[in-house]
Order: C-alpha cells, then sequence, then structure tokens
C-alpha cells in the first residue's frame, strides 16, 4: 500500500499537537513536541518532546571502495539516545517504535541484528508499504521497542543500543529518514525529520554492541 506524505502535514485526529522538523544532518539531536491537553480547564497544558540522536549509515569493508560494505542503522549510548521530556513519575511511554524510511532507488534491503544488540528491539524488518516525501519514493522499515517505560522524573530516558546491518554495495545519490513515535499515556508524540543522504561514511571500523 502506498502513502501520500507531506512534512509539514497536521497530524489528525490531534489538534494540540506541534511537530518540529530538524534539517541537520543525522548526526545532530533533534527534537520534537506535542502539548497534551489539560486534565482541568484551569490546568496549564503539558508539554512532551521527543529528543534523539541515531542513524543510518553505509561502512565499506575497505576504504575508497563502494563495491562491498554494508548499511548500518544504529543507536548506541551514551552519545546517541531516544527520551522524552515534560514527563512525571509515573507516566507511562508506550508504543515505542521507528520507522526508516529509505529511497527506492536503493533495492530492498533485509536487517540482521548485531550480535550484542538489545533484543527489546525487533529487527528493523521491510513493512512491504512505500510512502512518497517530496516527490521521492521511499520504502518503509519498522522496527518496535517491547513493553513500556515509566518516568521517574521530567525527562525519560528509552534504553536505545540496537544495531541492524545489510551487507551490500553503496548506492549514490540516495536518501533516507527517520520517525520516531512514543505514545505518553494516551498522549501520541512524534518526531519526523526532514530525509537526508545516505552516507558512505569510508570508515570500517562501524559501531558495535
Amino acid at each position: 500500500m502506498t502513502k501520500n506524505t507531506s512534512e509539514n502535514h497536521d497530524a489528525p485526529g490531534d489538534t494540540t499537537r506541534r511537530r518540529v522538523l530538524q534539517t541537520a544532518a543525522w548526526t545532530v539531536p533533534v527534537i520534537a513536541m506535542t502539548t497534551a491537553a489539560p486534565a482541568f480547564a484551569a490546568s496549564p497544558p503539558r508539554v512532551f518532546a521527543i529528543e534523539s540522536a541515531f542513524g543510518l549509515g553505509w561502512y565499506p569493508t575497505t576504504q575508497g571502495q563502494t563495491a562491498n560494505g554494508a548499511l548500518q542503522y544504529d543507536a548506541k549510548s551514551p552519545g546517541q539516545y531516544l527520551r522524552v521530556t515534560g514527563t512525571q513519575a509515573g507516566d507511562v511511554l508506550s508504543n515505542i517504535y521507528y520507522e526508516v524510511l529509505i529511497s527506492t532507488g536503493w533495492p530492498a534491503v533485509t536487517f540482521t541484528p548485531i550480535p550484542g544488540s538489545n533484543t527489546a528491539w525487533s529487527t528493523l524488518a521491510n513493512t512491504g508499504t512505500t510512502t512518497v516525501v517530496g516527490g521521492v519514493t521511499y520504502r518503509v522499515y519498522r522496527s518496535n521497542y517491547s513493553g513500556t517505560v515509566t518516568a521517574t522524573g521530567t525527562t525519560t530516558n528509552i534504553p536505545v543500543d540496537f544495531f541492524f546491518r545489510s551487507s551490500g554495495p553503496y548506492y549514490a545519490n540516495q536518501t533516507g529518514q527517520t520517525r520516531r513515535y512514543v505514545t505518553v499515556n494516551s498522549q501520541p508524540v512524534e518526531l519526523i525529520r526532514n530525509p537526508a543522504s545516505i552516507n558512505n561514511t569510508n570508515v570500517v571500523n562501524y559501531p558495535t554492541p
């Protein structure tokens, strides 16, 4: 099934949500925010924000070539992270997942976890769907976090340390996009980044657990 999306569309069914898009490279932290409706008319609204930094890159088996290597999606703590701000002790974070969009000029890939990858995250897998962003068609891959996370303060960290790889050559001029989703109590929060180039890192020592 194909979905047409826009980077600036409003999220359906949630008139209180604000989306902040980040245009920097994947290594730069990005933030998206949403506002929960107050429990009482006199109560100030609660504002939740996803803060995150992790992403996609291609690593060659030897430097200076593009024929042999692997596409890798990873998040190694503490430098890379996924967290929600604006929480209070007792808030429950659920329905946690992310989607990775890869332009169809890069043939469909099958990711496998590197040994030691956090098994709370399902293997990043092709959903079999495509979507269009800015006139470019993308395949949609998804990984889900099992269980929930209970907040103990104003910032709640979601465990990361996942590492997924797919061997194959490098395909130039392709882009990727990451979309992150969390529900705080009953309030959906999302972070949608702008597409960015999938870079040949030209580094043979890729991140590992």
